[in-house]
């Protein structure tokens, strides 16, 4: 069935959810491109849906919504028969014609076994908050993803899922299944994945091990030097085929590390700039941090560029008990798909990770010099368990000088990254990038 929503309250109710990235600027148009009618207990649709902006580019979302009884809307996920729905779409391979939209499903590796095992009515609940996806765990063995913002192309998730799967890399849950739409708005919009189990991510971890002691104790920095083991062999696996264009290993030329200190530089100007009216203070840092970026330009080539997980931190990575499962290979939703299949240096992965650490002491309130020490030990314990998993490899460049040096630059990058991110999703937090750039 259908449901009719007034621009005008499609418009308020987008506005309200955490997956909405364009909160904070002034919308000028939202139109519905497509309807798609789900099967469920209520009344509702999926709709494809088009914000345009008075400033900047526009952007698609998918949109599942469900008319209730007393009039209101609300998200149709939160209907299990909707994503019961999804899920016999996906375990029968279907495929749906509406309008100009084919939504189709396909199977990948294990999933037709996986999903065929779950009951025809599964139990189905909420995963959690998240920021710009929608997580669904279906019958405690699958995990459904509804992605929110669509980009036209070959999702980076859905390439690395396959690619993971296919060359034996354990730390991550394995993907089963993908819808994808055909048509104009070609893209991909749900992902099914094994479910793991777990005791919480490490951000989770982090935070409430620095809530009970100021310095990390050995327990905990033996966990960090494990995760980055595994982050270690992700680049290990992703650097290992030769054969396919989208991930065989390129060298770093001159050309790359100029592109990439000029991009940074751009950042940085304009980042300050968006700063400028709450934290006038970083004008005084601007010429340092543009001497900082352009040192990366000066360095010789060397080391390899990879495909990379894209946007790690400690929230992308689960506690499983005994060990650490790597998640959520879309790459920063910021970036176009383009800019996210690009390869890099894995330092770049690795310096995500770092400020990860950083913030989990800002977030905990802690005392600059508890903060600076805590800070110090878990990057450590993190690099010594990384480069040991990358040793021998050629990932790295050859100079550890050179390498300090990339890596200080692309956590330059990252923390531009992060006060772009704050000031428009959770300004009450943007003193931490802040911090960290003054």
């Amino acid at each position: 069935m259908t449901v009719t929503v007034p621009i005008e309250e499609l418009t308020g109710w987008l506005k309200q959810q955490r997956w909405f990235g364009g909160k904070g600027v002034p919308i000028s148009k939202v139109e519905v491109l497509e309807r798609i009618p789900l099967q469920s207990a209520l009344e509702a649709e999926a709709s494809i849906v088009r914000v345009s902006y008075v400033l900047g580019a526009p952007e698609t979302y998918l949109v599942l919504l469900q008319r209730m009884a007393d009039g209101q809307l609300r998200d149709a996920l939160e209907d299990p028969a909707v994503a019961r729905a999804i899920l016999d779409f996906a375990r029968d391979a279907r495929r749906l014609s509406v309008g100009q939209t084919v939504v189709r499903a396909e199977t990948i590796g294990r999933g037709s076994e996986v999903l065929a095992s779950l009951p025809r009515e599964p139990p189905v609940r909420a995963l959690g908050v998240e920021q710009s996806n929608t997580s669904l765990v279906v019958g405690e063995r699958v995990l459904l993803k509804v992605l929110r913002k669509l980009e036209v192309g070959l999702s980076p998730e859905v390439e690395m899922g396959r690619f993971l799967a296919m060359h034996g890399y354990h730390g991550t849950p394995q993907l089963l299944a993908a819808l994808t739409l055909e048509g104009p708005s070609a893209s991909e919009v749900s992902l099914l994945y094994t479910f793991v189990r777990n005791q919480g991510d490490g951000w989770a971890y982090l935070t409430r091990v620095l809530r009970d002691s100021p310095e990390p104790p050995p327990e905990a920095l033996s966990r960090l030097e494990r995760l980055g083991q595994r982050v270690g062999e992700l680049h290990r696996v992703l650097a290992s085929d030769e054969t396919d264009p989208a991930f065989a290993p390129e060298a770093i030329h001159q050309e790359d590390l100029q592109r990439w200190s000029s991009s940074i530089v751009g950042e940085l100007g304009v980042t300050l700039a968006l700063a400028a009216s709450r934290f006038p203070q970083l004008a005084d840092r601007q010429d340092a941090l543009t001497e900082r970026a352009k040192a990366l330009a000066s360095l010789t080539p060397s080391g390899q560029k990879i495909r990379q997980h894209g946007d790690l931190h400690l929230g992308q990575a689960l506690w499983t008990g005994d060990d650490w499962m790597v998640i959520d290979f879309e790459g920063e939703p910021a970036r176009p798909y383009a800019a996210r299949r690009e390869k890099h240096t894995p330092l770049r992965d690795v310096a995500g990770m770092l400020r990860s650490f950083s913030y989990a002491t800002s977030a905990n309130g802690m005392a600059p010099a508890h903060r600076k020490r805590a800070v110090g030990v878990s990057k450590a314990a993190f690099l010594r368990g990384w480069k040991a998993a990358v040793q021998g490899t050629g990932l790295l460049p050859e100079s550890d000088s050179d390498a300090r040096t990339m890596l200080d630059v692309l956590e330059l990058e990252k923390t531009l990254y992060e006060l772009r991110y704050e000031l428009q999703m959770r300004p009450d937090w943007a003193h931490i990038p802040v911090e960290a750039l003054a």
